[in-house]
């Protein structure tokens, strides 16, 4: 999906396959990534609790700022009470990897040179497109907590770490790809001629 964003082809006229390989790998591959990083924490977790408890501390402070983790965190405290250093240090992690991650592709589509093939006829609709679509996955990472609360189901399956991080993950690399997507697409649209005469 992030390769036609908000109904328009972000390769046409695009012959750079270097770039497309690269762009490919960032927003379709699996991410490996992430999975290695959460089961490195999860390594160090099982090797050493005590010593991810004491990292988690001062990184549960800095997330409960953040509104999803203000409620799920302490959620997780009464049902969970073992996850909660480790939810709370593999959400850090991988929300510093995947914005250090996107910020470095950016910053290579912004500096690659590419031609400007694509016109945009309703600029105002495609635009409200890539809003909600920002919208809606900035707020399941940072705002929306997903525990149901109260008892059962919400206890047992969906306010365990291990989903949760699941969820994170998808989340994340959604985000990534719709913010690398809409970048691709400010780089390459190319102004009409009346637009460029008005300026």
């Amino acid at each position: 999906m992030f390769k036609i964003f908000a109904g328009i082809e972000l390769f046409r006229g695009l012959h750079d396959q270097k770039f497309i390989k690269r762009y490919d790998n960032h927003i379709s591959g699996p991410p490996l990534d992430m999975v290695i990083l959460c089961v490195l924490i999860l390594f160090a977790f099982v090797v050493s609790p005590r010593a991810l408890e004491i990292a988690s501390m001062g990184l549960r402070w800095v997330l409960t700022f953040l509104p999803k983790y203000y409620f799920e965190l302490p959620w997780l405290a009464v049902n969970h009470p073992a996850q909660v250093s480790l939810y709370t240090c593999i959400s850090f992690f991988l929300i510093m990897y995947t914005t250090f991650k996107t910020l470095f592709f950016l910053l290579y589509i912004i500096l690659i040179p590419m031609s400007r093939e694509i016109f945009v006829n309703h600029r105002t609709a495609v635009v409200k497109t890539i809003a909600i679509y920002l919208l809606v996955f900035f707020s399941l990472i940072f705002l929306f907590p997903l525990p149901i609360y109260g008892a059962g189901v919400s206890t047992t399956l969906v306010g365990n770490a291990y989903f949760l991080t699941f969820f994170n993950i998808l989340f994340l690399k959604m985000l990534s790809g719709g913010i690398s997507a809409t970048a691709l697409l400010c780089k390459r649209i190319k102004k009409r001629d009346e637009e460029i005469q008005s300026e």
